[in-house]
């Protein structure tokens, strides 16, 4: 009796231990992972490419149509996804977990962790004291921690994606492979996109690998787009309707008008280009500023319009190509 309960465990544990990867799906495509072992609208909890290995099953079972389904385990990034998958797009791993597949799976994950706030999970991806990181060597787990925590500040949104990499050296204890990744940071009021080239040394640790030195052989950034200076002069009819028009005085033609600003200094031609190319007839106008008697305001009012219903069905027109904080304003005597 001992021995049937001994060698049952011993089943369970072997079957735990396997390692799966997905098949019988085209390279570039996904299998979704599913809340529930049958396929229903919204049910999807994420996503798991074609290429995706070191997956483990926690249970299979037969759903009300007779189909197998697992609940499965697959690390992605820093963390794991869990859910239903068809029995039929799982099988054990093929030949050894260093495989190129293998490895491909570990790179996609390893840079998608760095989309997440991940310090908790360092040691679970780096092998420290690291040979190397960028220039820094001889790296602790402290020391990264550190640089990252700066890193993530500066740039709360990360995207990584792994276009292609290449094994350039393998050795009984260690894998060096180089690797180009396409990247993209936002920050506060910034944003930057480019290319990394890296070589990384990968250990080989049961079923994955851990990184024992990174380094940059090519760092691209995208260069930001260049303004150039246009040398625009003011329409002149523009210059002689703000020369007609009184300093001292702050009415315009009676009439419904929409404004589109007030400016106190020159007004931008690009912006009087605009208004003229939207087919709107406008006028400036110009008064004294009522907290410093040296300095002009000038006001840019579309119109005017003969009626309110027509000065109203312009509105939303003006807001939406021009100002959206446009509106409007009446001029009586």
């Amino acid at each position: 009796m001992k021995k049937i309960i001994l060698l049952t465990l011993l089943i369970i544990g072997i079957g735990n231990a396997t390692m799966y990867q997905i098949v019988h799906l085209k390279r570039g495509s996904s299998l979704n992972v599913r809340e529930i072992p049958e396929i229903r609208y919204r049910t999807a909890v994420g996503t798991i490419p074609a290429f995706a290995t070191g997956i483990k099953i926690r249970q299979c079972k037969y759903n009300s149509q007779g189909q197998n389904w697992c609940y499965i385990s697959y690390p992605q990034g820093a963390s794991h996804l869990e859910g239903w998958v068809k029995r039929s797009y799982l099988a054990p791993m093929r030949g050894a977990s260093t495989s190129k597949r293998h490895i491909e799976n570990f790179l996609q994950n390893f840079y998608r962790a760095d989309e997440e706030d991940f310090l908790d999970k360092l040691h679970s991806l780096y092998r420290f004291p690291m040979q190397q990181y960028m220039w820094r060597k001889n790296v602790s787990l402290m020391q990264l921690r550190s640089q990252k925590v700066r890193f993530y500040k500066k740039w709360g949104k990360r995207d990584y994606r792994l276009t292609h990499f290449k094994i350039l050296k393998r050795r009984s204890n260690y894998i060096d492979v180089q690797a180009t990744v396409r990247w993209r940071v936002k920050g506060y009021k910034a944003f930057k996109e480019g290319r990394d080239i890296q070589k990384l040394r990968l250990l080989p640790m049961g079923n994955s690998f851990k990184v024992l030195a990174l380094k940059n052989l090519n760092h691209w950034v995208k260069p930001e787009p260049k303004v150039e200076e246009q040398n625009l002069t003011v329409p002149p009819t523009v210059a002689k309707l703000e020369e007609s028009i009184d300093l001292n005085k702050t009415v315009v033609n009676v009439g419904y008008y929409i404004k589109v600003g007030s400016f106190f200094g020159e007004i931008n031609p690009i912006f009087l280009k605009k208004i003229s190319s939207l087919g709107y007839p406008y006028v400036v106008q110009k008064a004294i500023n009522p907290k410093n008697s040296r300095s002009v305001i000038r006001r840019v009012l579309i119109g005017p319009f003969k009626s309110e219903s027509l000065v109203k069905e312009s509105l939303a027109s003006v807001r939406e190509k021009i100002n959206k904080d446009a509106y409007i304003q009446t001029i009586k005597k």
